[in-house]
């Protein structure tokens, strides 16, 4: 079962958030037809923002848009308090391997920008925009001491089996709290120097193990909670969509085509509208005029 871990270590002045989303990545290949590297960049990115997502509220929410010059094109993943995430890549049969494994920096691309939008249920949504190296781990790092002034360390593993399913898909972030002594951080600084794989960390080891291998018993758990690949789309939203197109598009439709086809980019569910449902759409947005 995927599951995310919060907690506190080192006398309270570090948070760590820990997550294992191999089940996430496993529906997202499914849904989405990944190759190998595409499958582990999405689901590197689906790892950080589910660790994002416990940062908030149940009900608020973030979006990730990573657009790079390489050949996988925009990743986006959506994710929020509930320990939920959907996302994509805009070309998923990408599949580069390097002399370190699978090459996510060459298919994400060197330049371009990361950026973060939070729905907090507030007027306006907060975004913040960095650039990017095109190493995930590395750009979130320096997310979240450029856009959240958090020191942090962002630890991220995707392992893929021969037969194109995920060994391993998990992530850690590491953050100093506020006020955080100086022989906690030189604690914390030789703890981590001597994680030399996160993968393999994550493959030998349970997220409860990995606290207990990093900080022993100077640890203690503030939340456990159960995640999953969720898209709230239906055919309904996808009918409100359309009716936005007017109805003259609608018109057109309804006389060139025997039925629409509407696709989700997120989860890449289908839905079908026939000819006498485009009729009521048409008719409903006559009633609005």
């Amino acid at each position: 079962m995927d599951k995310l871990i919060k907690a506190l270590a080192l006398n309270d002045e570090v948070r760590v958030y820990l997550v294992n989303s191999k089940e996430v990545l496993d529906e997202a290949i499914r849904r989405h037809d990944l190759w190998p590297t595409a499958s582990s960049v999405l689901g590197k990115t689906m790892s950080v923002g589910l660790m994002m997502g416990a940062m908030l509220k149940n009900d608020e929410a973030l979006t990730i848009k990573i657009n790079g010059n390489g050949p996988i094109g925009n990743i986006v993943v959506d994710a929020n308090g509930m320990g939920e995430v959907r996302g994509y890549v805009h070309h998923p049969h990408i599949n580069f391997v390097g002399s370190s494994g699978l090459a996510d920096s060459y298919a994400i691309g060197e330049e371009g920008f990361l950026d973060v939008i939070k729905d907090l249920k507030m007027k306006d949504f907060f975004t913040s925009t960095i650039a990017i190296t095109g190493d995930l781990a590395k750009d979130f790092t320096y997310y979240f001491m450029e856009s959240d002034q958090t020191p942090s360390a962002v630890y991220l593993g995707t392992l893929m089996d021969v037969n194109n399913l995920p060994k391993v898909n998990g992530g850690m972030i590491v953050q100093l709290l506020p006020n955080t002594a100086e022989e906690t951080i030189d604690k914390l600084e030789d703890i981590l120097k001597n994680i030399t794989s996160v993968s393999t960390l994550f493959e030998e080891n349970s997220l409860n193990d990995i606290l207990d291998k990093l900080f022993g018993s100077n640890c203690k758990i503030l939340e456990e909670k159960e995640i999953k690949f969720h898209c709230g789309c239906s055919k309904d939203t996808f009918s409100k969509a359309l009716i936005t197109l007017g109805v003259k598009d609608l018109e057109d439709m309804y006389h060139e085509d025997e039925k629409i086809e509407t696709t989700c980019h997120y989860c890449n569910e289908h839905y079908h509208f026939d000819k006498e449902e485009i009729k009521k759409l048409i008719e409903e947005v006559k009633a609005r005029e």
